[in-house]
């Protein structure tokens, strides 16, 4: 029953979503500058998180495969698999953490830049 609501619940979800979101890329385009600001703004923080959940997920295949690979080394030399997972799991964790962040640095900039640049555009200096 929980597995029947759950599978719902995550239906609902996704169908709400794709209905709003055929309805945003439906709507025709405004000419207001604060509207075309917010709507960069939506695509630059989409954009964002679709880099955050590849990254994620290309660090987390690596961490995987380092873990597999100790795991059935343990196998084959005898030892405690479990203890091989956790210690492999920190050491692949560690040992891509400065990729990864580096790879997060460089999304977050090209989405404040986006930002940025919208902002500017939607609010011009006041000179005088």
């Amino acid at each position: 029953m929980k597995n029947l609501m759950a599978v719902t619940s995550i239906v609902a979800v996704l169908g709400g979503t794709a209905i709003a979101s055929s309805a945003v890329a439906q709507a025709p385009a405004s000419t207001d500058p604060v509207v075309q600001m917010r709507a960069v703004e939506r695509e630059a923080s989409a954009k964002y998180a679709a880099g955050l959940l590849q990254a994620y997920s290309d660090r987390q295949a690596k961490v995987s495969a380092a873990v597999e690979a100790a795991v059935k080394d343990a196998d084959a030399k005898g030892k405690d698999p479990l203890v091989a997972k956790r210690d492999a799991h920190d050491k692949a964790t560690k040992a891509t953490q400065a990729d990864y962040d580096a790879k997060l640095k460089a999304l977050k900039k090209e989405r404040d830049d986006a930002i940025k640049a919208a902002k500017a555009k939607a609010y011009p200096p006041k000179k005088g």
